[in-house]
């Protein structure tokens, strides 16, 4: 066996030992298991909120967008940035005094049944197509990196996040996020630093080699906005797509779940608020090295072809493969897949708390007893992960909705998220038109062409739509 295969598997062993320590050592509640009995200090919470927002798409997709159009494919992670300052000063200390277990329950305090209802209809949705997405990265990366068949890889990769998730809850997803945030950021450091060693320097990263039908882009390789055309479909639309990821990063990240309990573990409002800001922080010199990553990749390797979404996951492993030695291509290895579990399990998690906090007290009695509703919500892990691994599996094409659907998912909710904390006038009926507008408008902007025709990305659309309906409609019921 190759060393790179032993650091792996070791990576591997150690983040279901963690699961297992968990699981014996701190979850006796229901409590325990889904928010870490609320406990959790400043640190560790920065640190799995900052795991939890780098995922595939901010590493290997932005590293694959950085092969092509330069520094400027950092905003696929820098754009998280200001999602995390608004929220730690906005909502995270709001909800965490509030003491909730999930986003649908908090609008279902403010707004009522229907509002509640529709969130968590929606957040679980998002959540699993979100899961199958990233399992499918992971799967996809695992296969490229070490030759395995792409379904071996991809079930071996779910079938991890799915044990350890399973057996320790949220603090098994605290303790093991902590660990890949750190070996996130050696994996990463090691392949940019092996990579501008190798040619030469970051002064021979410029001009870059031709790479097919990006020929134009070299005069704007280091340009922080470069432009292009907007297309629907295309990750590597620059220019004003950089305010619409802004936008779907800074909603989702207020919306989903997998974000919002990590904060609801935090101690008290007071560390949610700065463990947010310090999560900001935390990703920004991660996010120049990915794209400093996918800029030596081309030099290293000019012959890539260009690829779409989830599966733009080419630059990074070539990069791996030509320049890292075997032991730290272990390293390496089991960062990036470290990237896509952090990410994983908070979904996985996410996914099941609301079902079983927002969904099934709707047509079952709740369940009392610490015992039984744990073993409930493990289950829920369980069939949650192999719903989202069937996903994966039979349907690898619904990757490509991924945008289309989670960030829709977390404009519909913003509105009635950030606008309800600072005007009491807003109402359940504005709340629910505020969630259905912006999911008609982006549906139909997307699935009629009007994107590409007009320039206009979906997202700079369905924000304004949202609040506007959000306003509208309140202001329409308080009258009546």
């Amino acid at each position: 066996m190759s060393s790179l295969w032993i650091v792996f598997c070791l990576y591997l062993a150690m983040i279901l030992l963690l699961g297992e320590l968990a699981g014996r050592l701190k979850v006796r509640s229901l409590d325990e298991y889904l928010l870490s009995g609320r406990r959790q200090g400043t640190a560790g919470t920065a640190a799995t909120i900052a795991a939890t927002v780098i995922g595939a798409g901010s590493t290997l997709g932005a590293a694959g967008v950085a092969y092509f159009v330069g520094l400027s494919a950092g905003w696929y992670l820098l754009s998280a940035v200001p999602g995390l300052l608004l929220l730690g000063l906005t909502l995270a200390p709001a909800i965490r005094r509030l003491a909730v277990y999930t986003v649908p329950e908090y609008l279902e305090r403010r707004y009522g049944p229907a509002a509640g209802g529709l969130a968590a209809l929606l957040g679980v949705l998002a959540l699993v197509l979100f899961l199958a997405a990233q399992l499918y990265a992971m799967g996809r990366l695992l296969a490229e990196l070490t030759g395995l068949a792409p379904t071996v890889a991809l079930v071996l990769s779910a079938i991890t996040v799915v044990l350890y998730t399973w057996r320790g809850g949220n603090w098994a997803v605290h303790w093991s996020d902590s660990l890949q945030l750190v070996w996130i950021y050696a994996g990463i450091l090691i392949a940019t630093a092996a990579g501008l060693r190798a040619v030469g320097g970051l002064g021979e990263l410029s001009p870059p080699p031709p790479a097919a039908g990006f020929e134009a882009l070299g005069a704007t390789w280091f340009h922080p906005l470069t432009r292009r055309s907007v297309s629907g479909w295309d990750p590597l639309a620059l220019g004003n797509t950089v305010v619409a990821w802004i936008i779907m990063s800074t909603t989702w990240h207020f919306a989903m779940q997998s974000t919002a309990q990590r904060v609801l573990a935090a101690r008290d409002p007071g560390v949610a608020r700065r463990a947010c800001l310090l999560a900001a922080a935390a990703i920004v010199p991660l996010a120049i090295l990915v794209g400093l990553s996918g800029m030596t990749a081309r030099v290293l390797d000019p012959a890539l072809a260009p690829t779409r979404g989830a599966e733009q996951v080419a630059a990074l492993p070539a990069l791996i493969s030509g320049v890292v030695s075997p032991l730290f291509g272990g390293v390496v290895l089991a960062a990036l897949v470290a990237v896509i579990m952090s990410t994983c399990d908070s979904a996985l998690l996410g996914a099941s708390t609301v079902v079983v906090r927002d969904l099934l007290p709707r047509v079952r009695p709740t369940v009392r007893d610490d015992v039984a509703a744990i073993r409930l919500t493990r289950h829920l892990v369980l069939g949650i992960g192999v719903l989202a691994l069937a996903g994966a599996l039979v349907a690898p094409g619904l990757v490509r909705m991924l945008e289309l659907v989670a960030a829709i998912y977390g404009v519909a909710l913003f509105g009635p998220l950030i606008v309800g904390l600072f005007w009491r006038g807003v109402t359940q009926a504005g709340a629910v038109a505020a969630m259905v507008s912006s999911g008609a408008v982006g549906v139909g902007w997307r699935g009629l062409g009007l994107e590409a025709a007009t320039g206009i990305h979906m997202l700079n659309l369905c924000l304004p739509v949202s609040l506007f309906a959000l306003v509208l409609i309140s202001l329409h019921s308080r009258s009546r």
